[in-house]
C-alpha cells in the first residue's frame, strides 16, 4: 500500500473536482471527497469545516491504519450495508412475486377454465413447468 500523506489528504480537500480520489493500490479503496468528510466530522475543524492543522496527520494515521480490502471509511461501509439491503429487499420481493405467480398458475390448473396449454402459453412457460408448479416441485 502507498502510504497517504497529509499533502494528498490536503490535495484533495481542496480539489474543485468532487469526483477526485487519493489511488491507494489494487488491494486498498481510494479515498474520495466524501470519505474525508466523514473522518473528519469526527475531528477538530475550524467554523468553515476545514480541519485543524494538527489534525491532518489524524486522518493520515486513520486511512493508513485500514486493512486491505476493507471500506475506506464509514461512508464506504454504509454503501456495502445499503447494497447488501438493497439485495435482501429485491430478494423478498422476487420471492413473493413468484410465490403468487405459482399460486395464480396453480390455481388456473385446478380451476380448469383454461387448458394447460394455454395457461403455459400465457406464463410463457413449458407445459412440464406449468405441472411443477401444480404440484409443488421445485
Amino acid at each position: 500500500m502507498a502510504t497517504v500523506t497529509t499533502e494528498q489528504i490536503r490535495a484533495l480537500w481542496d480539489d474543485p473536482n468532487p469526483n477526485a480520489v487519493i489511488d491507494r493500490g489494487d488491494h486498498f479503496t481510494p479515498v474520495t471527497k466524501d470519505d474525508l468528510g466523514a473522518l473528519a466530522s469526527e475531528l477538530d475543524t475550524d467554523d468553515e469545516g476545514y480541519p485543524l492543522d494538527d489534525q491532518w496527520e489524524l486522518l493520515a494515521d486513520q486511512l493508513n491504519g485500514e486493512a486491505a480490502d476493507e471500506p475506506a471509511s464509514t461512508a464506504g461501509q454504509d454503501l456495502l450495508d445499503e447494497i447488501r439491503d438493497a439485495r435482501i429487499e429485491r430478494d423478498r420481493i422476487k420471492a413473493d412475486a413468484d410465490e403468487k405467480f405459482n399460486a395464480l398458475i396453480r390455481a388456473a390448473v385446478v380451476s380448469k377454465k383454461a387448458s394447460v396449454i394455454a395457461i403455459a402459453e400465457a406464463a410463457d412457460m413449458s407445459r412440464a413447468r406449468i405441472y411443477q408448479i401444480r404440484d409443488g416441485r421445485r
